[in-house]
């Protein structure tokens, strides 16, 4: 879809403000640029002036302002797929989670927010997880789902059952202003502030978060940027000393805890042993190909009764209970903002019971089935 009042000649002298003058560069300058960036077949800004502003945000500072990102967010998710997620019978709006990482750690490792997210709804969460394919490892979620069965759903969905525990949304799918950008972007020899977006981009507009960041400079960009939505009530903003956009297993891990009720943000340090976990070098717990994690996240979902990949098509090092009390941990860290588990220890105990009860596996196995009928109408 797209606007008059948003073409090339209107976005020239909002960019050339921006490259000319960038610490003026408004907020509001910032929306309106976003929105010339989202109209149809690059009838708002031309490729070139896609890229010029992407690379004025990056070298001004401005990409990473909270400001820039929360209405760069706030425009992206108006040109993107509605989805409702339905109220339970009671007429009870839903705390919709979603546990999501920037990428760009290069850590490789295995897909632990997919995972946390599936055991974290089979323990009583709403979790609607939105993600992609692979750009900064070797399976995203996306590759993960698609290689357990589960179809990315196109057309996005209108409505998301009650009934379901866990929902994937495919970011390529909800978000095809976005994807029209992506020539431009794999273009350019940097990272753009559409590399940081991604997690801010569920259109089901989560109320709960846990947000890992490969960064510690922008943990508290994130906390503000997350503040200033106004959308979401608790989040976690994560990342672990390494470099890792995850709770780490290997050590310590930077939180920044936002109160999206009355604003503030509590800045700490968690470590696997406040989880009641012993830590665990991150090179047990790369990941491989999306076919080598699935059967990986079947094993582990089964309590191991499916079988593990072979070993020659396991990364040197894995240890499957490396990668067990990594899941563990991110799946309580979600479990407490949801407000199910009363401390971190509390929430690794309520992922073991998900796991050994089968509700992790069956919170999998409903999103499947309801994805895989959706797919067979839309033939």
């Amino acid at each position: 879809m797209s606007s008059p009042q948003y073409s090339p000649a209107t976005f020239k002298p909002i960019l050339e403000h921006l490259i000319t003058n960038p610490k003026t560069f408004t907020q509001e300058e910032a929306r309106l640029s976003f929105h010339h960036l989202g109209q149809d077949d690059f009838s708002g800004a031309t490729p070139v002036q896609v890229g010029a502003f992407l690379m004025a945000l990056k070298y001004s500072n401005k990409a990473h302002s909270p400001e820039i990102i929360a209405s760069a967010a706030e425009v992206m998710r108006s040109y993107a797929a509605k989805v409702e997620v339905q109220r339970d019978e009671s007429g009870k709006e839903p705390f919709v989670m979603d546990i999501v990482g920037t990428g760009g750690d290069e850590w490789n490792t295995f897909n632990v927010s997919t995972a946390a997210a599936i055991v974290a709804a089979g323990a009583g969460a709403k979790v609607c997880k939105h993600g992609s394919s692979a750009t900064t490892s070797t399976s995203g979620s996306s590759d993960l789902l698609s290689a357990l069965g589960c179809p990315l759903l196109t057309p996005t969905p209108d409505v998301i059952p009650s009934s379901l525990p866990f929902t994937f949304l495919h970011a390529a799918a909800t978000q095809p202003s976005i994807s029209r950008l992506e020539p431009v972007r794999k273009s350019l020899p940097f990272r753009t502030i559409f590399n940081v977006l991604g997690p801010l981009l569920n259109p089901t507009n989560p109320r709960g978060m846990v947000l890992g960041v490969y960064t510690k400079e922008l943990g508290p960009v994130f906390a503000h940027a997350l503040k200033e939505s106004g959308k979401v009530e608790r989040a976690l903003i994560v990342c672990g000393q390494e470099g890792l956009d995850e709770i780490s297993i290997a050590g310590g891990t930077w939180v920044w805890e936002l109160n999206g009720l009355d604003g503030t943000v509590t800045e700490y340090t968690i470590h696997p042993v406040q989880f009641g976990i012993e830590a665990k070098p991150l090179e047990m717990v790369v990941g491989s190909t999306p076919d080598v994690n699935a059967k990986i996240l079947m094993h582990l979902l089964s309590s191991g009764k499916e079988p593990l990949p072979p070993s020659e098509e396991l990364p040197s090092l894995f240890s499957i209970d490396a990668v067990r009390d990594y899941v563990l941990i991110n799946s309580a860290a979600l479990l407490k903002v949801s407000g199910l588990a009363k401390d971190w220890e509390d929430g690794v105990r309520l992922a073991k019971e998900s796991i050994a009860s089968g509700n992790a596996l069956q919170a999998l196995t409903m999103f499947r089935k309801w994805g895989q009928d959706l797919a067979t109408k839309e033939v």
